[in-house]
């Protein structure tokens, strides 16, 4: 008994019969017919229940099946974890980020290069719990940044610095230069707000709701870039982190701190626990996380 049969032996059950299954891997059916015979030979009992039109697992063919399943995830760890050996090899570490730590990557990344001049750093931007999850099991990025605070088993999830969020308008809007700006004087301003399932938006929408007023949303926009630039065209007034904007607000904007605990939040490190990574990637990690 070897991997192979067993990926053919999931292949069928998972098609329901051979024909699928033997086109999905561009085998021809009596091949794989001859291997599942084999393979119940070589365990000492039936694993499928044949008829003319599909498949069916005996009772035993289940036990087995559910026992193989877990083989082959296992496998498809293990050959994920020799190809990131290949991947560490050519030196290359992978950081996922959120649009907020433009600001705050560069100084990590500088030191980054001083240290360690032969890795290539590759930046993806990527939004949204699941999205984050999937990249980190899936070997997308070794590490992601992110304002999400990642409650699984195998994630890591280390809190690196505090961030507001602030009030964005253009410069020659009637509040633009009040010494003050609450929500409730937004209530009936046409608002620009980061779509469903962003942490940010979550953030935002609870301010509203803590301060009993709705927001009036004209607008949604994945990116606060293009949100800024709407902002700055006067189309309407928007929230976003204080960190994104930099430390030189443009002459076009103006920017009020607004008084919402709901309006800080924290900006983590999520990595999978126990997984290997090389010393060069460790390193960043760890810088990452202050650990001198």
């Amino acid at each position: 008994m070897d991997i192979k049969q067993l990926r053919y032996f999931a292949a069928v059950v998972a098609e329901g019969g051979f024909s699928g299954a033997a086109a999905k891997l561009h085998l021809s059916q009596p091949s794989l017919s001859k291997s599942i015979r084999t393979l119940e030979e070589q365990i000492g009992f039936q694993l499928l229940e044949r008829t003319t039109k599909r498949v069916d697992l005996t009772e035993s063919g289940r036990v087995f099946y559910e026992r193989a399943l877990l083989i082959l995830a296992e496998m498809d760890i293990f050959e994920k974890e020799v190809n990131e050996v290949k991947v560490a090899g050519s030196g290359e570490v992978r950081l996922g980020m959120i649009e907020s730590v433009k600001n705050w990557i560069p100084g990590i990344l500088g030191w980054y290069r001083q240290e360690y001049p032969d890795m290539h750093v590759v930046l993806k931007e990527v939004l949204g719990r699941n999205d984050i999850e999937h990249a980190l099991r899936d070997y997308a990025v070794h590490v992601c940044l992110t304002n999400e605070f990642i409650d699984e088993p195998d994630i890591v999830t280390v809190p690196l610095y505090k961030e507001n969020l602030v009030l964005v308008m253009n410069a020659n809007h009637p509040l633009a230069n009040r010494p003050t700006v609450k929500l409730k004087d937004i209530e009936k301003e046409p608002f620009i707000i980061t779509s469903k399932g962003f942490q940010t938006r979550a953030n935002i929408t609870k301010a509203f709701e803590e301060a009993g007023i709705k927001m009036n949303v004209c607008y949604d926009a994945d990116r606060f870039e293009t949100i800024l630039t709407l902002v700055e065209s006067g189309i309407g007034l928007s929230i976003i982190p204080r960190n994104y904007i930099g430390e030189i607000v443009p002459e076009t904007l103006r920017i009020h701190e607004l008084d919402s605990p709901s309006l800080e939040r924290t900006v983590y490190l999520a990595y999978i626990k126990n997984r290997y990574r090389p010393p060069a990637i460790e390193a960043l990690l760890d810088r990452m996380r202050g650990v001198e």
